[in-house]
């Protein structure tokens, strides 16, 4: 009984005890609620007040004003002078033209009626014969668009015409690689170079061999020459009428000349081919066979 009663003893002082610490708590916790409201209160009465800011009015939907449509920036005008460098004296003209008259010209067509349309030469560009380009021919059927006048051929030991031939393009660039074969026959002959060469016809509006009806010859179209005579650097001629069937020489320097011919243009005929061609050599490059690679040599 003594047990029970020491027992009893122990539960009641425990529950007394957790009694006081609870109340301890709870006075406590009290008091730091009620210090920090007072701290709360006293920042709040010493913050200056805020001004009150009116409401700012809002426009009705679709009232606006319509936005300006922003211009585009306007580029400052530049002068050709600030393109290329400092400005020009006054008196100097922006477009003036330079010293060399074969400068290639910029024209509006439309502004030039008169302007003539024509091909340049590349033989003529690069020296390969000596002359110039001339005016459009045109008579009926005959004429050649870009015409050349001729004074010599060959590079290197240009050779003379003894007078200017007028062909086209073609012809004037086959010229001046043929005058090679025609130097080497002159060496091989006669132990001298070509000095001057003599023609027969060049341009002629006219049909073959001038007749009267038939086709129209190649001459008609600045497309053929015909050789007449050959002077020599060491003094001495030969002439195709004479030199055909004259010395040694002769012959074979016309017939080398009759060969290489054939090799170089598309028609080529001489004193054997008829008796148009007796006095002088006929060179054109005319058009034969459906494919215009077929060959006349007489």
């Amino acid at each position: 009984m003594t047990l029970s009663l020491q027992q009893s003893h122990c539960s009641t002082l425990i529950l007394l005890s957790l009694t006081a610490c609870f109340a301890t708590t709870a006075l406590l916790g009290t008091a730091d609620i009620a210090d920090a409201r007072q701290r709360r209160h006293h920042n709040a009465a010493s913050r200056p007040a805020l001004p009150v800011v009116p409401p700012v009015p809002q426009s009705k939907p679709g009232s606006e004003p319509a936005q300006e449509t922003p211009k585009p920036e306007e580029k400052p005008e530049v002068r050709p002078a600030e393109q290329f460098g400092p400005d020009r004296p006054a008196d100097a003209k922006a477009d003036s033209k330079p010293d060399d008259e074969d400068t290639a010209e910029k024209a509006d067509p439309a502004t030039s009626p008169d302007r003539i349309y024509q091909n340049a030469c590349p033989a003529l560009m690069n020296g390969d014969v000596q002359g110039e380009i001339v005016p459009p021919l045109a008579e009926g059927t005959c004429g050649e668009r870009s015409p050349l006048r001729i004074t010599a051929i060959g590079k290197e030991n240009p050779v003379k015409f003894a007078a200017p031939i007028t062909t086209n393009c073609t012809m004037a660039g086959t010229l001046a690689g043929w005058i090679g074969d025609v130097e080497k026959a002159a060496q091989a002959s006669f132990g001298a170079g070509i000095a001057s060469i003599a023609t027969g016809s060049d341009y002629q509006c006219r049909k073959v061999n001038n007749g009267n009806k038939g086709r129209i010859s190649e001459h008609a179209f600045a497309n053929a020459l015909d050789i007449v005579s050959f002077k020599f650097t060491n003094g001495k001629t030969t002439e195709l009428g004479s030199g055909w069937k004259g010395t040694p020489e002769e012959q074979d320097f016309w017939r080398s000349i009759h060969k290489t011919s054939c090799e170089r243009f598309m028609t080529v005929i001489g004193p054997e081919g008829d008796a148009a061609h007796q006095d002088n050599l006929h060179l054109d490059l005319g058009c034969h066979g459906k494919a215009c690679k077929a060959r006349i040599c007489q």
